[in-house]
């Protein structure tokens, strides 16, 4: 059996997973509601669901099991503060968050589409780049990828320098036990900023929507197995894609989030996503060679969900209010 027979193998399967969810589960609700005009957007919403199944799988059986094979440090089996990262991964990986955010921004994309099309906006759409080459999907796929990637250093790097949007992501640094469920502990405000910061680009490079939903997919399960509790340095490989003991070292207390010997300054470094080209391009690539404890210096968080979205809420309102200053 070849690849090609393989591949057709699964893609029959997947379709028909999808075809019985719609006809048998999702459909009849639209149709109870009168929601009907929905059909084929729910449609392609289900993808978002059976990828996210694939991944909660994977990090399980794959993931889980391969930290305790070979673990940057020893953990509780069991911690309690996992429990709430194991939330954060099912809300977002089996597409409620961008199921909501889709219903919440379709408006707006579809507002902006209009413009850049009234304005003759010419995207990149890479396929026409070279044709017969970048027109491949696999090729197209990997170069929008890329693209995606830049711009997800970026927004990281960014949200490391402003001090009220500081407070919404040192919600995902605060996590004092990383493993592979850790990906997603992020604050709701910030998640929904990304989202729309990665969409608008998305939609600004003519990305189409079954290679978006397919590019987060894959960046997704990437980034759950670089916050796993593996030590893996990949090598000279090291170079092309980044390793959980390269993303771990951004989230070292007094390392990933500080400057440089100025404890409680806003900086860092290992801010890439996927590749760690931009940190080597910029100057904020470190390679290390141990594990380092992760964590926020001076942060405690409550390993209650909602109190944890409230209290980074609360911080980042706080950095608005005007600074009082010490009188002579």
């Amino acid at each position: 059996m070849d690849f090609n027979t393989i591949n057709s193998f699964v893609a029959n399967i997947y379709a028909s997973v999808q075809e019985f969810l719609f006809s048998n589960v999702v459909g009849p609700v639209l149709y109870q509601f009168d929601l009907m005009s929905w059909a084929e957007d729910v449609f392609d919403g289900i993808d978002w669901f059976l990828f996210g199944c694939i991944q909660i799988f994977l990090i399980i059986v794959v993931l889980r099991t391969w930290e305790r094979l070979a673990p940057a440090e020893k953990q509780e089996r069991f911690a309690k503060s996992t429990r709430a990262d194991i939330f954060y991964t099912l809300f977002h990986r089996l597409g409620i968050f961008h199921g909501l955010i889709f219903v919440a921004l379709s408006g707006f994309f579809f507002e902006i589409d209009s413009i850049l099309h009234d304005f003759r906006f010419g995207r990149l759409n890479v396929e026409s780049w070279w044709p017969g080459v970048s027109s491949i999907p696999m090729i197209s796929f990997l170069i929008y990828l890329v693209l995606l990637d830049f711009v997800d250093y970026l927004y990281h790097r960014a949200s490391h320098i402003f001090n009220w949007w500081w407070q919404l992501h040192a919600l995902h640094h605060s996590q004092t036990v990383m493993t592979a469920w850790s990906d997603n502990r992020n604050h709701i405000l910030d998640d929904i900023m990304r989202a729309t910061f990665m969409a608008f680009f998305a939609l600004l490079f003519g990305v189409s929507p079954g290679q978006f939903i397919m590019l987060i997919a894959l960046s997704q399960f990437i980034q759950s197995w670089q916050h796993a509790n593996i030590k893996v340095h990949l090598g000279s490989a090291k170079y092309f894609l980044i390793s959980p003991m390269f993303h771990r070292m951004h989230h070292a207390v007094g390392y990933g989030h500080e400057a440089k010997g100025k404890p409680g300054v806003l900086g860092g470094c290992n801010f890439g996503i996927l590749f760690p080209w931009w940190d080597m391009l910029f100057g904020t690539a470190v390679f290390p060679k141990e594990a380092y404890p992760t964590g926020v210096r001076g942060l405690s968080v409550s390993e209650n969900i909602f109190a944890q979205q409230w209290q980074g809420l609360v911080r980042a309102i706080k950095e608005f209010k005007p600074k009082k200053t010490s009188g002579h």
